[in-house]
């Protein structure tokens, strides 16, 4: 077993951060897209080290980098050069490998890498040969930089899902692999979450998961996901608020969105959940509740 697998073994789970993106804009830093959260990690770098650092003092015991895109499409989009997306990746792994300085326990940096279009957008998919190329060149980034385990995730399609799925395996790192599902258990691209776990089941995955979903929707596909797949499962939803086409994400606050979050992780783990977390409007205090509720029944 690797670092990350013995660690889950061990505690039986393993806590993901929230949100980092929208957690970025709401604090102030202006996020706008195609580039989104990537400068960030270049023009704002010690508010992402306190964001990375927040999280794992509310319990989490993962960085998950903020490389959603720090990507040479993403930057040629805004006529900026790859070597600038290539110092944004390696300035967001720098920032994680600081924060996890703020507490005296084992965490593991995860490298992200997500869709090279819209998350949401499946009808944008490139064609392969571009995936391929663009994926393992990421991939190669990320393990450079010396991340812990890679980490594809929100993907929209089954052709994509192939791809970050080789790139992962072939480079040698464990990962686990998150999917976007409606409540039917379906990528957005119309293929199954069924075909989905089964043409990334390549050598160093550990785990499959759902994410960046609303809680209703994520209750419906999890329930999905555990009638198809006996392995590490993990679930980490969106918190409150929407995607927006300028911003990126927009707010919308609900009074009871922590409980509300906190209360259907619970059941979710219940469930084998084994990876659980916080995904898009998710924030700090999201994960410290869902810390405190798991350390009180692990009390009991």
């Amino acid at each position: 077993m690797t670092d990350i697998q013995n660690f889950i073994q061990k505690k039986g789970y393993v806590v993901m951060p929230g949100g980092m993106g929208t957690e970025l804009q709401r604090r102030g830093y202006e996020t706008k897209l195609p580039l989104w959260s990537a400068t960030a990690n270049t023009d704002a770098f010690d508010l992402v080290v306190d964001i990375h650092s927040d999280y794992l003092k509310a319990g989490a015991d993962i960085c998950v980098t903020n490389t959603f895109r720090t990507t040479p499409r993403a930057y040629a989009k805004v006529d900026l050069p790859a070597e600038q997306a290539r110092h944004a990746m390696s300035e967001s792994v720098r920032a994680a490998r600081k924060a996890q300085e703020s507490v005296n326990r084992p965490t593991f940096v995860a490298g992200s890498y997500t869709t090279l279009e819209d998350c949401y957008e499946p009808d944008l998919v490139p064609p392969e040969e571009d995936m391929r190329r663009e994926h393992f060149q990421l991939v190669e980034w990320l393990c450079e930089d010396g991340v812990d385990f890679l980490l594809p995730e929100t993907i929209n399609s089954l052709a994509e899902a192939k791809v970050m799925a080789d790139a992962a395996s072939q480079s040698g790192k464990p990962f686990f692999i998150s999917f976007l599902s409606d409540e039917n258990g379906k990528l957005l691209d119309g293929n199954t979450l069924e075909e989905a776990i089964s043409v990334t089941d390549l050598p160093g995955r550990f785990g499959v998961s759902l994410n960046c979903r609303s809680i209703d929707v994520m209750d419906q596909a999890f329930e999905k996901l555990c009638s198809l797949y006996d392995g590490m499962k993990g679930v980490y939803p969106n918190g409150v608020g929407c995607p927006h086409d300028d911003l990126g994400w927009v707010f919308e606050e609900d009074q009871d969105s922590i409980a509300k979050f906190t209360r259907y992780m619970m059941s979710w783990r219940e469930k084998d959940a084994r990876i659980i977390g916080g995904c898009c409007g998710t924030t700090p205090l999201y994960i410290k509740a869902l810390n405190e509720e798991l350390q009180q029944k692990e009390a009991a």
